[in-house]
This record gives structure tokens, sequence and C-alpha cells, in this order.
């Protein structure tokens, strides 16, 4: 599974607290499923639970958390735009719990990988998103309060 190592590269790259110790991050996968038909294909999809926690020695400010969840949602609108536009599943599938020095985030994600065969050999390939229609632009600076806190290049 690719996307839990991409977001925890993203949240160590655009938030400063994570880019100072990342080690202050902790990523886990939860109890999945694997979502497969009885098409010719082998193809199948990845759905599990992955949950982010962020421990400091002093609370939690609350600019920290909102830097966590912007970076996140700007991660999603490329690598999860189900979650953002299912007004169904959007309640539950991004939640968060707080504590004076912990938060944790809950992110139910999916990964969808393409299995195919020729003589005898079988293909895996983990496929990316459909991308984004060309006129969205995505922003590569973050401003909280009037105050650059994070920017990035792709």
């Amino acid at each position: 599974m690719q996307k839990p190592i991409q977001l925890q590269q993203r949240l160590i790259e655009q938030v400063p607290l994570l880019a100072a110790s990342p080690d202050k991050l902790v990523i886990a996968t939860g109890a999945g499923q694997i979502v497969a038909t009885s098409a010719a294909s082998l193809s199948f999809e990845y759905r599990y639970p992955l949950t982010l926690t962020v421990r400091d020695d002093a609370v939690l400010s609350e600019a920290l958390v909102d830097q966590m969840v912007v970076v996140i949602l700007d991660w999603m609108q490329v690598n999860q735009p189900e979650i953002l536009g299912n007004a169904v599943n959007r309640p539950s599938d991004f939640t968060f719990t707080q504590q004076e020095k912990t938060l944790v985030l809950t992110l139910q994600l999916t990964e969808r990988v393409q299995v195919s065969g020729e003589e005898d050999v079988r293909t895996i390939i983990h496929l990316p998103e459909p991308p984004l229609p060309e006129n969205v632009s995505l922003p590569r600076q973050v401003y909280l309060n009037g105050e650059l806190i994070s920017s990035w290049t792709v």
C-alpha cells in the first residue's frame, strides 16, 4: 500500500513541527478489506483505515491541528477525492480525536490494483487516482492568520 507513505512524506514536508521532529508522527493501518469480483481479471481494491497520531510534549496548539487538517485535505483532493465528494460517507471517512498532547486523525482509504496476465506472466500495477480536471490548480503555500506557515513544491 502506497498512500500511507505518500501522506506521511507530505505531512513531514509541510508541517513545521513534523519537519523538525518526524518521530512525533505515528502512522498505522487497521483491519481492511480486499474487494474483488469474479471478473476475468484479478484486479482488486484495498479498503482500509489509516490512523495518524501526533504526540507532543507540549499541549498541541490549534495552529498545529489546523495545519495537519489542511495538509490532509490538500492531499485528499488528489489522492482520495471521493471522501470530499461523497456526502453520505464524508462524516465518517475523515475523523479525529484530540486530547491535550495527542491528536489522532483517521481516514478511510482505498487503493486500486490492476492485475493483468499474458502468457503465464502476471503484472501488478498500483493505479493512481484519476487526474484532476485541467482547470483545477492547487495551492503551494499555507497562511494562518496572515503568517506563512508552510510552503512546498510539487
